[in-house]
């Protein structure tokens, strides 16, 4: 079966959506690809990546539904795979500032396209 979403991060890191886009979440890949670890959970709506970094938001899943009235961000550390969240707005700026992660790096939305994919 194959995802409605993928976008390849670099350095074993993508974007996964399973059956709808709201599955969306940072996975760290295994060998071969197939196998992940799940880094950010569903639902990562924005993200942004260089070789150093990885920023997302997320909205939580509450039971079966995705609680959109509420959104936490996160920073992985590639080279050391840390995981910095779930993070207020506040806390995210302070450790970005904290680990000096360019500007350069924006958030880009997760959707699909046209195509569905």
């Amino acid at each position: 079966m194959g995802r409605v979403y993928e976008k390849d991060l670099g350095n074993g890191y993508a974007v996964w959506a399973a059956d709808i886009i709201e599955d969306a979440m940072i996975v760290h890949k295994g060998k071969g690809g197939s196998a992940s670890t799940r880094v950010v959970q569903p639902m990562v709506f924005a993200r942004g990546y260089n070789d150093d970094f990885i920023i997302a938001m997320q909205h939580p899943e509450k039971g079966t539904k995705v609680d959109k009235s509420t959104t936490y961000w996160y920073i992985v550390e590639v080279a050391s795979r840390d995981v910095h969240g779930p993070l207020s707005e506040d806390e995210f700026n302070q450790l970005r500032a904290k680990f000096k992660v360019p500007a350069e790096i924006s958030f880009k939305t997760v959707r699909l396209n046209a195509d569905g994919k």
